[in-house]
């Protein structure tokens, strides 16, 4: 699926290139500041709310009542704060799509040369998803 940035002003064409991308049933809550070239855009850095729609080890899609389309010429970016099973991952993101949706905008976030997040990542989905299972087993 190739899909034109608006954002970082580089014209980005992405494809994304995933073994695997776990969707969730039920969104997972996440909370998020925005940096500008590399900076908090908020001095007081507020977090804000957002959702987590579904996950790779490099990237994410999430949906959120925050406008970043704002920010468009700008290298935009994400630090992500979030809780899978156990563990809180913080991983910064770069925007690379965005897509209205009802009250909210969708937003493809991407997770460049992180491999200790990316590891993290793998390794609390499965903690979860053998969680659902043994759930779902016992049910």
């Amino acid at each position: 699926m190739y899909c034109h940035s608006e954002f970082g002003g580089s014209d980005m064409i992405f494809k994304r290139q995933e073994g695997f991308r776990f969707s969730f049933g039920e969104p997972l809550e996440a909370k998020f500041v925005i940096l500008i070239d590399g900076k908090p855009f908020d001095l007081e850095r507020t977090s804000n709310t957002c959702k987590i729609l579904d996950i790779s080890p490099r990237g994410m899609k999430i949906s959120s009542e925050v406008d970043l389309n704002e920010h468009i010429n700008k290298m935009l970016q994400l630090e992500i704060c979030f809780t899978l099973d156990v563990t809180e991952i913080k991983c910064v993101g770069e925007i690379v799509w965005s897509k209205p949706f009802g009250s909210c905008t969708h937003y493809g976030v991407v997770i460049y040369n992180q491999a200790a997040v990316e590891d993290l990542i793998i390794n609390e989905l499965k903690l979860r998803r053998r969680k659902e299972v043994l759930r779902s087993k016992s049910e």
